[in-house]
């Protein structure tokens, strides 16, 4: 009796044994990672130690246009680097539109696909989706367009100071002899954050400056350009076609919230679909034209070696300046995720400071781009 009791007793102790050793394999299919378009994700393999790698989601636009190509490219890069440190997953997942963004938050949220989201959202249309992630518990920083809604939840906001750049434009209009009441052309990017904190940043100075609201509500804006040439170039040709010359020479600055758009104009002023003696009234006027960004193209032209020559259109502006928001500020974000996952302190409103380039210091800046010198 106590021979048979003691081998029950061996073979319930082997059994349990077996268990223990074979019981990895089930639980690693739940944690399957997720995806998204376009992603580059790691495997969630265990780190060093034995735990599970957390997953970083970085959230971007497709590349639509030059700013945004390269806040993917910067992405990708700074993904790339995360992962080969081993200590985190990171998965870049691009976007098409805002509605395909904000299934692919939803998705994550459903799915716990992400242990962190870095995220730049498309647009306002967000709103309700980045409640949702912040009520998830995921944690997240958002980058560059800021729903304010859910800025309290938010790790970090990490942005370029977009009122700073409304602000450094104003300053510049204004020593170049912008006065209370003078017409200015503003063209806008969207109808996120970014275009109102740079309006505000402009209007405040205006205030100071002693412009009254009746003033500033005359300020004339074009339809959205959605932060692209082909629509800045088209709207400014509106615009023109829609002047007076006396209208168009009595505007002598323009704000534009985009090197993309400011290109636009340029190329429309070389185009034979304006007004002949409509173009030369704007040429003549001694306009100064003011963008953002720091893209290639606006360097090569401040420097006078852009392919396509702009000279000739250059020479008849009184001023053309850039005010940098430089795209590299995504890795920015991402490494204030990090910071924050291994315990570190975050500034919540992380601003980057802006700096005003024009042809006297543009050698001292790198732009984002293809390079499009002679």
């Amino acid at each position: 009796m106590k021979k048979r009791y003691l081998a029950l007793l061996l073979a319930a102790v082997m059994s349990l044994g077996l268990v223990a050793c074979g019981g990895g394999n089930g639980g690693n299919s739940a944690n399957s990672n997720g995806g998204g378009s376009n992603s580059s994700a790691g495997s969630n393999t265990p780190a060093p130690g034995g735990d599970a790698k957390q997953k970083i989601a970085i959230l971007v636009p497709n590349a639509d246009h030059g700013w945004t190509g390269a806040v993917m490219t910067y992405a990708e890069e700074k993904a790339a680097e995360v992962n080969s440190a081993g200590k985190y997953d990171a998965t870049v997942i691009t976007s098409t539109d805002a509605a395909n963004q904000i299934s692919q938050v939803e998705d994550l949220i459903a799915n716990k696909t992400a242990d962190a989201v870095v995220i730049l959202p498309q647009d306002n249309t967000l709103e309700a989706t980045m409640k949702k992630l912040a009520e998830s518990g995921i944690p997240f920083v958002m980058f560059d367009r800021i729903i304010d809604s859910v800025s309290s939840n938010a790790v970090a906001s990490v942005k370029g100071d977009n009122e700073g750049i409304g602000a450094a434009t104003a300053e510049r209009f204004i020593a170049a002899g912008l006065k209370p009441g003078d017409p200015v052309l503003v063209m806008p990017g969207d109808n996120s954050s970014v275009p109102e904190m740079r309006n505000n940043g402009f209007q405040n100075v205006l205030k100071e400056n002693g412009w009254s609201d009746e003033q500033i509500a005359g300020l004339k804006s074009t339809a959205y350009t959605g932060w692209s040439r082909s629509e800045g170039k088209k709207l400014f040709t509106e615009w023109l076609e829609a002047s007076t010359v006396d209208e168009i020479t009595a505007t002598k600055f323009i704000f534009t919230h985009d090197d993309e758009i400011a290109m636009g104009i340029l190329e429309a002023l070389q185009s034979s679909d304006i007004d002949e003696a409509k173009k030369e009234a704007f040429l003549n006027a001694g306009v100064n034209l003011g963008a953002s960004s720091g893209l290639n193209e606006i360097y090569s032209v401040l420097k006078g070696i852009h392919q396509r020559d702009y000279s000739a259109q250059v020479a008849k502006l009184a001023d053309l300046f850039s005010v940098t928001y430089d795209p590299a500020m995504i890795q920015t974000a991402i490494d204030d995720m990090i910071a924050s996952l291994d315990g570190g302190s975050v500034a919540q409103d992380h601003v980057i400071p802006v700096s005003v380039v024009d042809a006297s210091n543009v050698n001292d800046f790198r732009g984002f781009g293809d390079a499009v010198s002679k």
